[in-house]
């Protein structure tokens, strides 16, 4: 089902609105300002079958989010 997803780019810092179907187009979006991709972070924490809010993605399986902080600190 598509529903807006909003989440903050961790590139360009610009907050992203975007219509989404997660369950067909899977956790991960361009930016529509710098074209880098982004995790759906908050989608996927209050996704109906995350009901302990578990993130269980790893630099090692695609997390750029992580991977992103990881080199900011």
């Amino acid at each position: 089902m598509k529903r807006e997803e909003i989440e903050l780019c961790f590139n360009c810092q610009t907050e992203i609105h975007k219509i989404w179907d997660v369950e067909k187009d899977e956790y991960q979006i361009p930016c529509t300002k710098c074209g880098e991709k982004i995790m759906l972070c908050d989608a996927c924490l209050h996704s109906e079958d995350n009901k302990e809010k578990h993130c269980d993605w790893t630099i090692e399986n695609g997390c750029l989010e992580r991977e992103r902080r990881a080199v900011d600190k």
